[in-house]
């Protein structure tokens, strides 16, 4: 451990890491410290409390918010799209599962597709980032488009995948995305200085997201308030709290959790995929990632050791070079 907080000192002072990197061993801290600042214009430090956007890992809460609506009876992994609602169609298969969805496979329309070369710093087409609050906001995104393939055909990363379970969860519960997920998954996980925050309302000790020339903040860049793809907030010790409660079964059932944590897809010979979650094929390593414009993020969990590993940066790609260096040891 010695020789890895060692280098990851040295990568901090060589690459000008903003952000925090923590490591923990079950509920003892072996190594946290922040670099950088939360806010460059008014020289205020990140902490090792500060909240950072965590972009696209906010997609494995997405798929708890469904998890819990299937423990409730309300779904199942093998509802269909058309069973929920004829209405959604081409677009969509409506023989696409809830599993298609979560894992990727159902060949869903994708606003933000990351397969097609694309100017990722402009608005969707015909609306404005402002106008996009909750995820049931993005749904106009969505009609009149074609889907990419039938469902079960391959793997697709999938922003709109994602997006669309949160406009399910607004759906079926009649509720705010992000309230419900607050309430069935950050609550029960003792997630408390974690959320849905408005760039325009962003809660005291919250990093702002900057660029590349770490200067110029990401506000412009991305829709205000986060919802089903990306723009969760939370602290490096909430992700060491919700790796415990995630594993020990506190959000899901255990039969649930279980399956969520299986293996769906395979990436390559060592890597797959679960339910909104990267994993090692022999279940060592289970990890969630997040890049976008200010953003930069990387958690793990090593299964044996109870060994969590966070890397969050308020910087485009901020966690690049630090998770290199730390994997190398891992």
């Amino acid at each position: 451990m010695k020789e890895l907080i060692h280098r990851i000192e040295q990568v901090a002072d060589e690459t000008g890491v903003s952000g925090v990197v923590s490591i923990y061993r079950g509920d003892s801290t072996e190594f946290s410290k922040a670099f950088g600042h939360r806010d460059v214009k008014n020289s205020l430090p990140n902490t090792t409390d500060t909240r950072f956007g965590i972009a696209s890992g906010t997609k494995l809460f997405t798929a708890l918010g469904i998890g819990v609506l299937i423990d409730q009876g309300r779904l199942s992994l093998n509802t269909t799209v058309g069973e929920i609602d004829r209405e959604y169609r081409g677009f969509v298969d409506e023989r696409a599962t809830i599993l298609h969805l979560l894992t990727h496979t159902s060949g869903i329309y994708d606003y933000y597709d990351e397969e097609v070369e694309q100017d990722f710093d402009q608005p969707p087409p015909g609306i404005p980032w402002a106008a996009l609050q909750t995820p049931s906001d993005y749904y106009p995104l969505f009609e009149g488009r074609t889907m990419k393939f039938r469902p079960g055909e391959r793997y697709s990363y999938s922003n709109g995948g994602y997006v669309f379970l949160a406009i399910l969860i607004e759906k079926l519960a009649g509720r705010l995305y992000r309230d419900f997920v607050n309430e069935h998954v950050l609550i029960p996980a003792n997630m408390q200085q974690s959320g849905f925050y408005s760039f325009d309302d962003l809660p005291p000790n919250t990093a702002n997201g900057y660029l590349e020339d770490r200067r110029t903040t990401n506000i412009y860049r991305l829709p205000p308030r986060g919802g089903g793809d990306g723009g969760m907030y939370t602290t490096t010790d909430d992700l060491r709290i919700f790796w415990d409660s995630l594993v020990s079964g506190r959000i899901l059932s255990s039969q649930l959790t279980a399956t969520y944590l299986r293996t769906h897809h395979r990436r390559d010979d060592t890597r797959g995929y679960g339910c909104g979650v990267y994993k090692r094929l022999d279940e060592s390593m289970f990890w969630i990632v997040g890049g976008d414009a200010g953003v930069g993020f990387d958690s793990r969990y090593i299964v044996a050791d109870r060994l969590t590993v966070n890397i969050m940066s308020n910087i485009t790609d901020g966690e690049e070079d630090m998770r290199e260096a730390i994997l190398r040891h891992l």
